[in-house]
């Protein structure tokens, strides 16, 4: 095992705050891309892709994320999924899984979002509902069993949300 180990490169010997520093230098046109690097101590092409993506980053861009997945709905979007469904529970009782899916993909074929949703069963998949609802735990108050009980006239309550706002 090593016990006292040095690090041999200077790879990311930068640190955050003067990247940070470099990249509002860079985006508020004070300094060039070299002139920042040089000043800062910071790798160029580094302060280059961390300046695009401030530069041309939309306010509500879903964030990305690790790996192939991306999101699918921004997060203001997901807010108005969470409204949708709150209020459904609050007209007609219950909310199953199944309608949360058709909901979502009703809704990202309304706004034209580019989804992987299933096209054949018009509904978001497994993954996709376990993992929206783990980023809104306020929609896991009842039992599924409770969500189970009350039908839902689904394609009625989502017309009528449209036709509301």
């Amino acid at each position: 095992m090593v016990r006292k180990y040095e690090r041999m490169s200077g790879r990311q010997s930068w640190s955050e705050e003067e990247m940070a520093k470099a990249v509002a230098a860079v985006v508020s046109g004070k300094m060039g891309y070299k002139l920042a690097a040089r000043t800062y101590h910071i790798p160029r092409s580094t302060l280059q892709r961390r300046a695009s993506k401030v530069r041309y980053q939309q306010p509500d861009d879903p964030k990305p994320l690790m790996g192939h997945y991306r999101r699918v709905f921004t997060e203001s979007q997901e807010k108005d999924l969470v409204g949708y469904i709150k209020s459904m529970e609050k007209f007609f009782m219950g909310v199953s899984r199944r309608d949360i899916r058709e909901l979502a993909f009703q809704y990202a074929e309304d706004n034209n979002l580019n989804h992987p949703f299933d096209v054949n069963t018009r509904m978001a998949g497994e993954d996709w509902v376990r993992n929206f609802l783990k980023r809104n735990p306020e929609l896991l108050h009842k039992s599924e069993k409770d969500y189970e009980l009350e039908p839902v006239n689904f394609d009625q309550f989502y017309h009528f949300m449209c036709q509301s706002s």
